[in-house]
């Protein structure tokens, strides 16, 4: 599987869903579907532009790839797509025992069906340390496993947020072709823990989250400017990057992209060749931590982006608790 170095992530943060961020999973469909010719366009850019890895999650991004790719008439065969049911161990932790199996197979036909798709290229177990047991493990694997061999999954990979329980899982049962994991400048554990390990064993890395640091949500860039960045070849988002694809077993990265701009920001970046320098991220990762950290996020309450100020409430009310 050859894949670009830069993907196209599924979340879709500033499409208008009144609900989406303060009742997850509450969407107005109507208006989600009316807003659906500008992710097209940013498909068929992204494509045109060689972007041929495609990460979706929640049922809404599957729907808005599947559409897109469906209005645009794109050949199947010229691009991956990433898929994953969420939290499934969650789900069948909710169900007897006898159920689990038939649980997963009808959320992967339900995502094949909303994909308009006959099979997805990586099946991602998302979450596995979310009521992992030995059994639920089981079970699933033995469902892909048989999906498989029938053609409606190409690999299978493993989505996570924990670097070092993701690590343990490919020692004991060495059963992923790929892993997606967040790396960014300020989470770098994956680095040590987990890279390694996917170098040894052959396992593709994929590295989700690039923006969003150190506060999920916010992207690192609100904290800024920060003194040295105007000298760099690069934009504070493109330099981020350029400096997580230095490391060698990264194979792409799958930034969310909102709008047009960002995808040419983020394409740009690739084509760019200049010096990576990382005291303007410390800078910035300094910004976002010190004592005028707080105050920046009070004014982000006031941001026109309903994104920006679901998460910076949740950051200052953390604050708050701590």
């Amino acid at each position: 599987m050859m894949v670009s170095e830069l993907g196209l992530g599924g979340h879709e943060y500033r499409r208008p869903l009144p609900t989406t961020l303060s009742k997850w999973g509450e969407i107005d469909m109507e208006t989600f579907v009316a807003t659906q010719p500008m992710r097209n366009e940013i498909v068929k850019r992204a494509i045109g532009a060689g972007i041929n890895y495609f990460d979706v999650t929640h049922m809404e991004e599957v729907m808005s790839l599947g559409n897109a790719l469906k209005s645009l008439g794109i050949e199947r065969e010229k691009i991956y797509i990433a898929a994953m049911i969420v939290f499934p161990f969650r789900k069948m932790g909710e169900n007897p025992r006898s159920k689990w199996a038939d649980i997963i197979k009808g959320e992967m036909e339900r995502i094949l069906n909303t994909l308009h798709a006959k099979y997805i290229d990586v099946f991602n177990l998302h979450f596995p340390e979310n009521n992992y047991s030995r059994e639920k493990f089981s079970v699933f694997m033995s469902v892909v496993a048989e999906a498989r061999e029938e053609g409606k999954v190409r690999w299978v990979g493993a989505s996570s947020h924990e670097p070092r329980f993701l690590a343990e899982l490919i020692r004991r049962h060495d059963c992923f072709d790929v892993i997606m994991v967040r790396y960014n400048y300020y989470l770098q554990e994956a680095k040590d823990v987990l890279f390694p390990l996917c170098r040894m064993m052959e396992i593709g890395v994929v590295t989700m989250k690039p923006f969003c640091w150190p506060y999920y949500g916010i992207p690192f860039i609100k904290f800024g400017p920060v003194e040295g960045e105007e000298g760099s070849p690069y934009a504070p988002a493109q330099l981020c990057l350029k400096w997580i694809l230095k490391a060698p077993e990264v194979s792409t990265v799958v930034p969310s992209m909102n709008s047009l701009n960002e995808l040419e920001e983020n394409l740009d970046a690739i084509s760019k060749e200049g010096k990576i320098d990382e005291k303007i991220l410390c800078k910035y990762l300094k910004a976002a931590t010190g004592p005028e950290a707080k105050e920046k996020l009070k004014k982000m309450m006031s941001d026109p982006n309903i994104d920006i100020r679901f998460f910076a409430e949740r950051v200052l009310s953390e604050m708050e608790a701590s």
